[in-house]
């Protein structure tokens, strides 16, 4: 199988990666097809969109391997391309947790120590040598005694929006035992690809993309990477004596992207992707640690579903792709609320190719936390032919063996609440005048509604009839004369997957009264709660139509 390394690199890059866990989750069929190796470079060890990110990733993996890697030979032989969680990931030798081993190397550590700017002070002046170097440190870099300075920068941190510091440790990146690693498992003969994630108007994914790709070429000239270099999207509020400054963002991202083209580094990217926001949402302010912790931004999510559009080969030919959010909806600052894009609006090919199972995957999500993890469904065929009373606290199955069936249970539950909350940071409202709404607001799914209400619509829509009341009369009447509108029956589908087909060709062989040989129970609860929710989406969109 081929591999798709993802360098996400900083702040930016982490929740992008975020964002693509999510669709990786979600089954999208192209990118089951890889390996995947996820590689977060941070300088910033405590970043928490960083931990976040970490732990999204090894809910995913605990998913992954509890319903697919434990098969025999025979069940292997079956496809789960398109299943949901099955991009299998891998970490790469050397990192623990997807994260590549890159931080400061003392507590504290400024900028100063990292390149032993203080060893050239008091030095004779017969030593022109060294003089000369500390003077041409000091025309490179501000060295007066304020804290946010750039040789008194604390690094811990992170780069602080500071490029020329980040080129500087990240110049030795390709040289480190865990980059060797990735260049022994890396081939493109073999159709393995290499996306480099990151943001141009900070420091760290300025500074890290263009070292890692030239890292990358010098090893594999024949080397298909593919860039996602995002623009300013957020904008931090103000505060006094500030080390990152939101103005400065446009003229950080103009320096780098004129560096990149003048240094020849697009000419080694196979495919660019630029992706950002006219209208920055407002954030807190933070110069990373603990405190860093942004909601998620459809920015984001458009950058994740540019990987999927690069290994699709999308578009054949072309090189460069620009996307930006329209203008025309955007939430003003201050306000809760606002214009917001939902499902509905989205071209038929985005649909397709990632948001349709993105709504998938939160159908089956919902129907496993209410139905299975809950235990409503105990006494249900499917239910007893898996034994799931065993796995599920509620029905009694605390106290059994760490089975794969239990691991698989808690993961997809674990899962539930993470993209739970990641829709609805999607769709911030905002928290009035302490913190605005996102600028662009996405509203796709929220799992907590009625089956019928999962996917978020405009209400916005037929405003002036609904309030005269005429819809509501004829919605009672059609109710009352059809019986009401119920909500989809998820077991049957559940029952009907599971059982034997009369050819041969269900899970559950009825003759003997168990699964067939190879149809372990935790990958037979995988296909058939994709295949269910394959049906309720149908059943949805036919309801929409």
């Amino acid at each position: 199988m081929a591999k798709l390394f993802v360098f996400a690199i900083g702040g930016t890059g982490e929740r992008v990666m975020r964002s693509l866990t999510m669709l990786m989750a979600a089954g999208l069929p192209t990118l089951t097809n890889y390996e995947v190796f996820p590689i977060i470079i941070d300088y910033d060890e405590k970043n928490a969109d960083k931990n976040l990110t970490r732990d999204v990733l090894k809910n995913y993996a605990a998913a992954h391997d509890a319903a697919y890697t434990q098969h025999t030979a025979k069940s292997e032989e079956k496809s789960i391309g398109g299943l949901f969680f099955g991009s299998k990931l891998r970490n790469l030798h050397g990192l623990t947790d997807y994260v590549f081993p890159f931080k400061p190397a003392t507590p504290n550590e400024q900028f100063r120590e990292f390149i032993g700017f203080d060893k050239f002070k008091g030095v004779s002046d017969n030593d022109r040598g060294t003089l000369n170097t500390s003077d041409f440190l000091t025309s490179l870099y501000d060295k007066s005694n304020r804290p946010d300075t750039e040789l008194n920068l604390d690094m811990t941190v992170g780069f602080k929006g500071n490029p020329n510091i980040g080129s500087v440790v990240f110049h030795t990146i390709g040289e480190t035992t865990e980059f060797s690693a990735f260049n022994s498992l890396y081939n493109p003969d073999n159709g393995d690809k290499v996306v480099v994630i990151g943001s141009l108007f900070g420091g760290t994914g300025a500074s890290g993309i263009p070292e890692i790709v030239k890292a990358i070429k010098e090893k594999r000239p024949n080397a298909d990477i593919a860039t996602i270099l995002v623009l300013p999207y957020f904008s931090p509020m103000e505060e006094k004596d500030a080390a990152i400054k939101s103005v400065r963002f446009n003229s950080k991202t103009k320096a780098a992207l004129s560096f990149y083209e003048a240094s020849g580094l697009n000419d080694m990217i196979s495919r660019r992707y630029y992706v950002g926001d006219f209208n920055p949402t407002v954030i807190k302010y933070s110069e990373g640690g603990t405190t860093q912790r942004n909601n998620a931004n459809i920015v984001e999510l458009i950058a994740a579903m540019m990987v999927e559009h690069y290994i699709a080969n999308r578009d054949e030919g072309q090189k460069e792709f620009k996307f930006s959010i329209d203008a025309d909806i955007v939430v003003k600052p201050g306000t809760k609320s606002g214009t917001r894009l939902f499902y509905e609006q989205f071209d038929a090919s985005t649909k397709k190719n990632v948001l349709n199972d993105c709504v998938k995957l939160a159908i089956a999500l919902k129907f496993f936390h209410e139905k299975i993890w809950s235990g409503k469904d105990k006494k249900k065929t499917y239910f007893e032919y898996l034994n799931l009373k065993v796995s599920i606290p509620a029905v009694g199955g605390e106290d059994i063996k760490n089975s794969p069936m239990t691991r698989l249970c808690k993961a997809y539950e674990d899962f539930y609440h993470k993209y739970q909350q990641w829709l609805k940071e999607l769709d911030f409202e905002g928290q009035g005048d302490k913190l605005p709404a996102n600028s662009h607001r996405l509203a796709l799914c929220d799992m907590t509604r009625t089956f019928f209400e999962l996917i978020i619509k405009d209400t916005k829509v037929s405003t002036q009839v609904e309030k005269s009341g005429f819809i509501d009369t004829i919605k009672d009447g059609v109710d009352t004369f059809f019986g009401g509108t119920k909500e989809f029956e998820f077991d049957p589908q559940m029952n009907s997957h599971i059982r034997d087909d009369g050819k041969g060709g269900g899970h559950y062989d009825t003759k003997i009264n168990q699964l067939r040989e190879g149809h372990e129970a935790e990958w037979v609860l995988a296909d058939i709660l994709h295949a269910t929710a394959e049906d309720g989406f149908t059943e949805l969109m036919r309801q929409s139509n």
